[in-house]
Formats: C-alpha cells, structure tokens, sequence
C-alpha cells in the first residue's frame, strides 16, 4: 500500500517525533555521531552563542522555482540564529552538485540540505553520513538515498491532486457549455509537458496517469520535453500546439512549463479558453497567466517550508537541549543504529487559481535577510 502522505507539516511540533522502522541497511544511511554542542546560550537573546552552520548543498540555484526554497532558509536564518551556506551550480548539472557535496564533507558543517533529482549524489551523502554530519533530502529524491530524512513533496500524490484539478476544472467549463454532468470533465485529450528523467517529475507524472486511467475516460495523446528551462519550454509548447490539434487540456509537470505554456498561446495568438490547463509551481509569469485568464490553475509544493522545515530539524537535532538525537528509541540510538527522524515528512499540496493569486505574488510576501 503506498502511503501518500506522512506527518503532516503542521503536526511537527518537536516534541512528538516518529522514526523510520527501517534500520539503516535498509534505508542504505548510517547514523551520525550525536549531536556536538556548539558555545553556549546568550540568556539574553536565547541563541547560541557561536551559530550553527549548514550547507545546502544542491543544483538549480538560479531557476526562479528556487526563490520561495531561498527564502524559506533565510526566514530559517533568522528564527533560529543560525548560518546557512549555498554552495553548487546556479543551472542542471548533477556532476557539479555530487562535486559541490563532496567538498563540503570535509568543512564538518552541522548538517547539510540536499536535493536528489537522479542517484549520483547518493556515495557522497553516504559519506557526510559517515562523517557524522547529518543529510536532510529536501524537494525531490531517489529509492535508498541514505540521508536521515527526506521533507518534500510525494511526487505520485502531487499527480493524483493535479489530475483532480484538471478534472474539476474540465468539469465547470463542461456544464458551462451544457455537456451531461455524468461526463462533464471526464474525458478529452491531454498532452504533458515536464522535465523527464527527473525522478519528481516521473513519479508525478505517474500519479497523473494513473488517477486519469482509474477515473475518467482522458487519453494522454504526448509528452512534450521542457527541460525545466524557460526557452526550452516556449519551444516545446510552441512545437505541442503545431503538433496536436485537437487537444482539449495541457498539464505542466515542471516549474518552467507554465511559462512555456502560457508564452506559446500568447506568441501563437491562441484562444486559451479552448483547453483546461494546470500546471505547476509559481514561477512569477505563471502567476500572471493565471491572473488573465491563459492558466486555469497551478499546484504547488510548499517550498519555503521544505527549507524551513530542515534546519528545524538539524537544530533539533544538534541541540541537547531540545534532544531530537537522544530521543529514548533505544537505550543508546547511535549504537543501535537508530535514526531519530521521520523518514519521510510529506508537504501536501496547495492550488492557486484566479480567486487567491494575490495572495501568493512575491511583491506580497515579506522578504527575509
């Protein structure tokens, strides 16, 4: 049975904490020395004395679908009075992210952030591990990835909420136009746009097709590859729509297909109304589309609170204080090999459409340094 979500965000109080079951050859991670207290406590201000450091560690800095993870660490920053370091390549590059990895390994930072879109980072994540430094997987991850938790979204769900919306939305502009309610919004066909090969956007991807075969009557006629770069993706949905002519819907699994979809109707000089079309994430244009009406909707993972969540975490974990790693599990959880994490602490998903989009503009949210 596949568990679609886990601890929900707002249930991390940490003070109640789970564990994986799984012991550590297993779930391919070892566990890390116990926690080292750094300084003292300013009574003050309450703070360490000395800041922890952590290093996130990933690829991709530069997309804007990363904004909302920078600005989830800095409001990190801020409540817990700790250091947090980027380091890795600003584009798509998983040699230079596993390079970015391993070298800071021998930094001994108090935890590093990391992100798995494909397997090769997995030796150096075993080796922090084994180094004593504690791994967080944030985003997007990989079967046995060996760090002591993985905060994110389940991909296959997120599928199964986008076809959800794709359907709800097919549905009001199916009675809108006086279709039977019996198969208003049920069928039609539909091609996806995403970056594939990328295990978040494949296991979403999954969960798409598996709720629209269980469901409905949609037929999925292609996939167009966006490569989760803006360019790429205009080029992609331009070449869709010339391609598939009698499509009735569009589902962009990536944060760059929005943009890509909604530039394409515009350059194109299309109707939009004509398809139901649901992306992800909330790149700044996607947000604008869906403002004039080009994008019905686009689901979200909780990004900011991902990165947020895992210096929570770390801190927890790193301060004896709180004793997140001293958790009695077992009379010694190093020596036993516990993991005093949850394995996995799934985000759930939310929708943006016309009626809250403001509400998510970044001119809107606060900023953080």
């Amino acid at each position: 049975m596949r568990l679609h979500r886990i601890l929900p965000a707002a249930l991390i109080a940490l003070t109640v904490l789970c564990t994986s079951c799984r012991p550590p050859s297993e779930s391919g991670g070892s566990t890390p020395s116990p926690p080292k207290i750094t300084g003292g406590t300013d009574t003050a201000s309450g703070q360490p004395q000395t800041p922890r450091v952590y290093y996130y560690a990933a690829g991709f800095h530069g997309h804007p679908y990363f904004l909302d993870t920078h600005l989830g660490f800095r409001y990190a920053a801020q409540k817990f009075g700790c250091e947090i370091k980027t380091v890795g390549p600003q584009g798509w590059d998983a040699d230079a992210q596993k390079e970015a990895l391993e070298q800071v390994i021998p930094k001994k930072p108090d935890g590093i952030i990391t992100i798995m879109w494909g397997p090769s980072g997995k030796p150096a994540v075993k080796k922090a591990m084994e180094a004593g430094i504690p791994v967080i997987v944030i985003e997007a991850m990989v079967p046995d990835h060996g760090g002591m938790a993985f905060i994110g979204l389940d991909n296959y769900a997120c599928g199964e909420d986008t076809a959800k919306e794709l359907i709800r939305i097919a549905r009001e502009k199916d009675l809108a136009k006086g279709v039977a309610e019996d198969v208003a919004g049920k069928r039609g066909k539909l091609v996806a746009s995403g970056n594939w090969g990328a295990s978040n956007t494949d296991a979403k991807f999954q969960g798409v097709r598996d709720y629209l075969e269980k469901n409905s009557q949609w037929e999925i006629v292609g996939k167009i590859d966006d490569k989760a770069v803006t360019a790429d993706a205009i080029k992609a949905a331009k070449s869709m729509f010339n391609t598939y002519k009698d499509i009735d819907a569009i589902v962009g699994l990536d944060a760059s297909s929005g943009t890509g979809i909604g530039i394409a109707i515009e350059d194109l000089n299309l109707d939009a109304s004509k398809y139901t079309i649901v992306v992800h994430d909330r790149e700044e244009p996607v947000l604008e589309f869906i403002e004039k009406g080009i994008i019905d909707s686009t689901v979200i993972n909780k990004t900011g609170l991902c990165a947020y969540m895992a210096i929570q975490m770390l801190e927890a974990y790193n301060d004896a204080r709180v004793g997140l790693a001293t958790v009695p599990i077992a009379d010694d959880n190093k020596a036993a090999g516990v993991q005093p994490f949850p394995e996995f602490i799934y985000m759930g998903t939310e929708v943006i459409t016309k009626d809250n989009v403001q509400h998510f503009m970044a001119k809107n949210i606060p900023q953080y340094q």
